[in-house]
């Protein structure tokens, strides 16, 4: 008696979640850009005018860029952190070149992060943004905003090598546990279970309480079949404050319990979440497959006892009671997980293959229990005196 394929699945619709999780990222703020004066504050060179100019005046980004990098190699700006800064936010940002702002801004900050920046600008709040060390964390965000929807794009696409791509260099622009739960789970569909799994020990370590991150973590040790590893990470999920009433997670914890034949504490969850939805049908059936797990394994236990007490010519009376008592358990477990089985199917709105196969083979089971066994083990207490009533 087995029917749990429909109970929980072992790993989420990951591309799902990626979807909702592109539109979750929050846009970065909206720049009001004001210009300040600040000629003449550092050295500066023919190359590097002229490639201002370029883009300032002529608007011709390429020429800007030939002598932007130009400058950017010159001795007389070895510590001017201006160019690589003007190449990140007048050309490559323009350009929408992520990977290359990304590194021009790191070379700014390395170079002189405290200089003060052409073209200060205002944030929304009125924040004046006047250095280099001011302004590139602003624009890292901007970049990371960028890469990281392309690559949940690009999943949701299934161009899962440019994919990689784009998640590995978002994850160089900024460390957020967003780079490492993306990336977990593109390499979970590769099949790269030990990239996945690095790069979801490495969000447990950025944010051991976040709530998604202990949630995939549970996951990957259910797939896993380490369901004591799986139920500590969902019972921590669980007990975030705005996740006590997630019935997803619910429903994992409740499979992770019945696999380690915890079927109290399965059961019990399971009636708060039909108190929650008294009309969701898969769960009617998780119930119903609970007590079809504890009629299976009764049932089988039973069974035993009843081949070995009819082999013999003098069975003990209290293994006929027994015996006799959990046949009667078997049959209540059959029976709660029928009415389950047959709620779940009264909720379903089309016919379900499952739910019926499921409803048929309580019928057989039951039946098979009162016409064999218990008229047997009935016929045996009265012929051996033994009142079992």
């Amino acid at each position: 008696m087995n029917n749990s394929d429909k109970i929980i699945p072992n790993l989420l619709d990951y591309k799902e979640i990626l979807r909702m999780y592109k539109h979750r990222i929050l846009a970065v703020l909206t720049l009001s850009l004001t210009i300040w004066s600040c000629a003449g504050s550092n050295a500066t060179t023919m190359e590097y005018r002229s490639a201002t100019t370029a883009v300032r005046s002529e608007k011709d980004l390429r020429k800007g860029e030939e002598y932007a990098l130009k400058a950017l190699s010159m001795e007389e700006h070895a510590n001017d952190g201006r160019v690589a800064y003007f190449l990140a936010v007048e050309i490559y940002k323009p350009r929408k070149d992520w990977g290359k702002m990304n590194e021009m801004l790191d070379i700014a900050m390395n170079r002189n992060p405290s200089q003060t920046i052409e073209r200060p600008f205002r944030l929304d709040d009125g924040t004046v943004v006047k250095t280099i060390d001011q302004a590139v964390p602003i624009y890292k965000e901007q970049i990371w905003m960028n890469l990281f929807n392309q690559a949940v794009e690009l999943i949701d696409s299934e161009q899962l090598d440019k994919a990689t791509n784009k998640i590995i260099l978002a994850q160089s622009v900024l460390e957020k546990v967003d780079n490492y739960i993306t990336a977990c789970i593109l390499f979970l569909q590769l099949d790269d279970m030990e990239n996945a799994k690095k790069n979801l020990n490495s969000a447990l370590k950025l944010e051991p309480n976040n709530a998604r991150v202990l949630e995939i973590a549970g996951d990957l040790a259910q797939n896993d079949e380490d369901f004591e590893t799986a139920l500590n990470y969902y019972s921590k999920a669980l007990d975030v404050e705005n996740l006590k009433n997630e019935p997803e997670l619910i429903e994992k914890i409740i499979f992770v319990n019945v696999e380690l034949e915890q079927y109290d504490e399965a059961i019990l969850l399971s009636d708060k979440l039909l108190d929650n939805s008294p009309d969701d049908a898969d769960t009617y059936f998780n119930v119903g497959v609970i007590y079809q797990r504890l009629a299976s394994n009764l049932y089988d236990e039973t069974v035993n006892e009843w081949k070995q007490i009819t082999s013999q010519d003098k069975p003990l009376s209290s293994d006929i009671k027994e015996n006799y008592n959990n046949f009667i358990q078997t049959l209540d477990f059959v029976k709660s997980a029928l009415d389950y089985f047959m709620d779940s199917s009264m909720l379903e709105e089309d016919e379900n293959i499952q739910t019926e196969q499921a409803i048929a083979e309580m019928k057989r089971t039951s039946k098979s229990i009162k016409n064999i066994y218990l008229d047997s083990i009935r016929q045996i207490a009265k012929d051996n005196n033994v009142d079992i009533n």
